[in-house]
């Protein structure tokens, strides 16, 4: 092949999620291993060779011991047993100095080293009768996939990449999100996908570009490949050509300018043209955005994701959490965080929570009900977040609530930590407002019963849409028919926005419908007048809410009310959208 074939311009469509454009080099998240490149290396490198080698086989080993640990606690002795083989695989002696003399004298890199000593291994035991046999087999297997992706820096917590990269996979989960070092990643092309796919939030969230259903991409390309990525238009292109850069950059130079234009008003409030005032929060799922989230013009942080805390550590102690989120608390004092207790379950799986394998995990065990079903756990977060709130003002809501019995088992349980902690000495709290997420038909339809124990509501759109319509926003084949824009969909926001406005209590909408300044005519129609984005949107949200009458906007869904379309009722409010502020579709 040419060298000019090598660095032809090649680009690939997909669906743009986050909008922006990154250009950097590739690091490619390999869903399975596949067999490296023998690499040569000098000697001068087999030390550094070793060291990388004996810290994967060090990061395979805890990792295995925290399974076998977890799995050793809830009496499961039998998959116990499998992970006391695993390890004996891992440790032995044999293979190790096969390893090291291999790589020492054909001064090759230790993954192909590795690799290739496993595959032989594997194949002398592939296929034989004895069952006993196979399944050391599949034993070997396992820890091959486990060690060689250490090696390629896809397990550890920070993989392995120290320049500015773009990431490409096949799927982009929450513990990914975790263990990936985010301050180095400029974007994200994944093969699947949607609009409202973890990878698509989180590169909301982060302010990145983003673009899904690029089918075949982390075949195609390999890391260390240069890409140019367009969140906007949904491309991704190997080997931009100068000309394109060049076209690339002249763009760039026009979105700065509103940028700049959208950052200098980001702290005034956010009044429609009649007066009608509206709370702009941000949402957030780590810690370290609350620098960015108070200089982004955000009133609060209206949704603290904690599942992400958790992930990062879950068996972290109750004064770890409480010292995680008191920093956030602090950070944005006096105002007020609220804090959405452990979402684990559906998109966001946990090993220790998901054990067991769930026919269909959104209808399943998540949310609410597995904080209630692992009560120690729930105890341990709801006292941290007690303790947090000794330092400034949060908010506690509970997510996935189905009914009002649920809200009050939690609350009881609230109560009994909030006893336990004053009893303990711990300094009371300074204001703890409860909460709860209304992201179920059956919440939002007894919206009335549950106001009547809570501070507020908080709609969860993303799966208030996904549940009402029965469709997965995460599945690529019916994504088309997610919509927020369904009358169902609003029918049950007006039914919770006026539940709260009869008890008193305030609502806000958290999920990604917020953010969409094309819908956000409905919002306000609705009577919403809080809603928290993520940071990177605070100043475009505000900018569009100052084109807005709100009365203007309450008799578009009055109009709406008869329509059946849900793309129609759509084009009704993109198109006061585009009328009022043409500047953020340009």
């Amino acid at each position: 092949m040419t060298q000019e074939a090598l660095t032809e311009e090649k680009i690939w469509q997909g669906t743009a999620v986050s909008s922006g454009v990154a250009h950097a080099v590739v690091h490619v998240l390999k869903e399975d291993f596949d067999e490296p490149d023998a690499e040569p290396i000098t000697a001068e490198q087999v030390e550094s060779e070793m060291e990388r080698w004996r810290a994967a086989l060090d990061a395979t080993h805890r990792e295995i011991e925290q399974l076998k640990e977890m799995v050793s606690t809830e009496a499961r002795s039998a998959e116990a047993d499998i992970f006391d083989t695993h390890l004996l695989i891992l440790e032995d002696v044999s293979i190790r100095k096969q390893v090291e003399k291999s790589v020492r004298e054909k001064l090759i890199c230790v993954d192909a080293i590795y690799y290739r000593l496993m595959c032989k291994h594997m194949d002398a035991l592939r296929g034989l009768a004895d069952s006993y046999l196979r399944e050391r087999f599949l034993d070997i297997k396992d820890i091959t996939q486990r060690v060689m992706r250490h090696l390629r820096g896809e397990l550890l917590q920070h993989p392995m990449f120290d320049d500015p990269v773009i990431i490409v996979a096949h799927d982009l989960t929450p513990s990914d999100t975790v263990q990936l070092d985010r301050s180095k990643v400029l974007g994200f092309a994944i093969e699947m996908g949607s609009g409202n796919s973890h990878a698509a939030i989180i590169a909301r969230s982060l302010g990145l570009p983003a673009v899904v259903r690029m089918h075949g991409i982390a075949e195609d390309l390999h890391s260390g490949d240069p890409v140019l990525l367009d969140g906007n238009e949904g491309l991704v292109i190997l080997n931009p050509t100068p000309a394109t850069l060049s076209k690339y950059r002249s763009r760039e130079q026009q979105a700065e300018k509103l940028e700049d234009a959208l950052h200098a008003t980001r702290h005034q409030p956010a009044v429609t043209t009649d007066g009608f005032k509206v709370q702009v929060c941000a949402n957030a799922e780590f810690v370290e955005e609350m620098g960015d989230i108070r200089d982004s013009g955000a009133a609060h942080v209206g949704l603290f994701r904690t599942e992400f805390l958790y992930m990062e550590d879950p068996a972290g102690t109750e004064d770890w959490l409480a010292e995680s989120y008191t920093r956030a608390v602090k950070a944005i004092a006096p105002g007020h965080v609220t804090f959405r207790t452990l979402d684990i379950g559906g998109d966001k799986v946990d090993d220790q929570i998901g054990a067991e394998e769930e026919p269909n995990p959104f209808l399943g065990w998540r949310g609410i009900r597995v904080s209630l079903g692992r009560k120690q756990m729930f105890r341990r977060q709801l006292r941290a977040l007690l303790r947090a709130a000794a330092h400034g003002p949060i908010g506690i809501m509970f997510p996935m609530v189905c009914d009002v019995g649920e809200v009050r088992a939690a609350k009881e349980l609230l109560a009994e930590c909030a006893q336990e902690l004053s009893e303990e000495g711990y300094p009371p709290p300074k204001q703890v407002d409860i909460g709860a997420m209304i992201e179920i038909p059956s919440a939002a339809l007894t919206a009335d019963l549950i106001a009547a124990e809570v501070d507020f509501f908080s709609l969860g759109t993303n799966d208030l849409v996904q549940y009402t319509l029965a469709v997965d926003r995460l599945n690529e084949r019916v994504a088309d028919l997610y919509s927020p824009t369904h009358p169902a969909v609003l029918r049950l926001i007006g039914l919770t926005v006026e539940a709260a406005r009869r008890a008193g209590i305030r609502v806000c909408i958290c999920g990604e419908m917020a953010a969409d300044v094309e819908v956000l005519p409905l919002l306000l129609g609705l009577g919403l007048d809080e809603l928290s984005v993520s940071a990177g949107q605070i100043s475009r949200v505000k900018h569009a809410i100052r084109r807005l009458n709100a009365a203007e906007c309450a008799k578009i869904v009055e109009d709406c009310r008869h329509l059946g379309c849900p793309k129609m009722i759509l084009e009704r409010s993109r198109a006061i959208a585009q009328r009022l502020y043409p500047d953020l579709f340009e």
